[in-house]
C-alpha cells in the first residue's frame, strides 16, 4: 500500500468519527465507503466528499461548517505525516521547490486580490497568526503580513508546507466569507496561477 493511500485510509477513518455525531453507523459506513476510492488526499477530495455527504443528507447541511473544519483539521494532518524525502526526484528537487514557491506567492496574492479592501486586511492578518499558531512548519518563520505591503516573505523550501499555509488559507476565507465563496475564489486563483507556472506544481499546492 503506497503512502497516498494510505493518507487516504487515514483521512476517511478520522471523517468517520467526524461524521459520527451527526449520522448512523450504517450512513457513516456508506459514504466512508465511497471515499476509500480517492487516490489521495485533496482540497478536491474534501470538496467532493462534504457535497457527497450534504446530498445524500440534507440534514447535514445545518452543520456544514463544523463539518468541514473537522475534515479539513484531518485532512492536513494526514498530509503533513504522509510526507517522505523520498516522493520527489532529488536531481529535480531544488528547481521543484524554487517554482513551488514562485507559485505560492501568485497563489496568496490572487487570493488577495480577489478581496474588498478590508476582506484583504482581515484576511491577510489572520492567516498570520494562523501560521505562527502553527507548530508544523519545524521552526520556520513566515511573515504573511508582508504580502499587505506589497512584498514576499521568505518561505520554507518545502513544497508541503506551502500546501499548507495554503489550505490554511482557505480556512480563514471559509471563516470570513463562508464555503460558497471560498470555493470560488481558490477555483479562479488555481486557474491564474496555472497561466503562470506548470499545472502540477500548482496542483501541489492544492
Amino acid at each position: 500500500m503506497n503512502i497516498d493511500t494510505q493518507s487516504v485510509n487515514q483521512t476517511v477513518s478520522a471523517m468517520a468519527v467526524v461524521l459520527a455525531k451527526y449520522l448512523d453507523p450504517e450512513e457513516v459506513r456508506l459514504l466512508t465507503t465511497q471515499w476509500q476510492q480517492y487516490s489521495r488526499v485533496s482540497v478536491k477530495m474534501m470538496q467532493q466528499c462534504i457535497l457527497e455527504a450534504t446530498r445524500r443528507y440534507p440534514e447535514l447541511k445545518e452543520h456544514k461548517s463544523d463539518i468541514r473544519k473537522g475534515f479539513w483539521d484531518t485532512m492536513t494532518a494526514d498530509n503533513l505525516q504522509g510526507v517522505t524525502t523520498t516522493d520527489s526526484d532529488d536531481i529535480n528537487k531544488q528547481e521543484s521547490t524554487n517554482e513551488s514557491a514562485l507559485a505560492f506567492y501568485t497563489v496568496i496574492e490572487a487570493i488577495g486580490s480577489q478581496l474588498t479592501k478590508s476582506h484583504n486586511r482581515n484576511f491577510f492578518h489572520n492567516l498570520h497568526q494562523m501560521v505562527a499558531r502553527e507548530r508544523t512548519f519545524r521552526g520556520h518563520t513566515v511573515n504573511i503580513n508582508q504580502f499587505l505591503e506589497g512584498g514576499r516573505p521568505e518561505v520554507p523550501d518545502a513544497t508541503e508546507l506551502l500546501n499548507h499555509i495554503v489550505q490554511l488559507a482557505y480556512v480563514c476565507l471559509c471563516d470570513m466569507l463562508g464555503p460558497v465563496d471560498a470555493d470560488e475564489i481558490l477555483f479562479r486563483v488555481a486557474d491564474i496561477a496555472k497561466q503562470s507556472h506548470p499545472k502540477d506544481i500548482v496542483e501541489r499546492l492544492f
